[in-house]
């Protein structure tokens, strides 16, 4: 396992720091970065540690490794909750990610998400 690289690493920082200025609690997690051969990402978070699996697209290190954060904002208990999605989309529209793209990747995850999606349209 490689260090997670430096604009994963500045992405983070600036997610946390955002949600610090919404008047939020910020963690502090771990981050470790593997190398996949597949196109998409993955990634696994508790709420001391974000594991990436990163694939070959950019965009979508970037929505996974968002989305694993959101998960490490939240109490334990909010999985996958209306609570999280709301939580992703804004980390998503705050990093200014393509929606299209995070509305196709995150529509297959998970209802929720689309929901939250609807509900948070601007």
């Amino acid at each position: 396992m490689k260090p997670a690289p430096k604009w994963a690493q500045d992405l983070t920082l600036k997610a946390l720091l955002w949600w610090e200025s919404q008047g939020n609690t910020i963690p502090n997690p771990t981050l470790t970065w593997r190398h996949g051969s597949h196109r998409l990402s993955s990634g696994r978070a508790w709420t001391d540690k974000i594991v990436i699996t990163a694939g070959k697209n950019r965009t979508d290190q970037k929505l996974v490794l968002l989305h694993e954060i959101a998960h490490t904002l939240l109490p334990m208990g909010n999985h996958h909750s209306t609570v999280f999605w709301d939580t992703a989309w804004a980390l998503y529209r705050w990093a200014k990610l393509p929606v299209r793209y995070c509305v196709n990747r995150e529509k297959t995850y998970k209802v929720g998400a689309m929901v939250a999606y609807r509900r948070n349209k601007r």
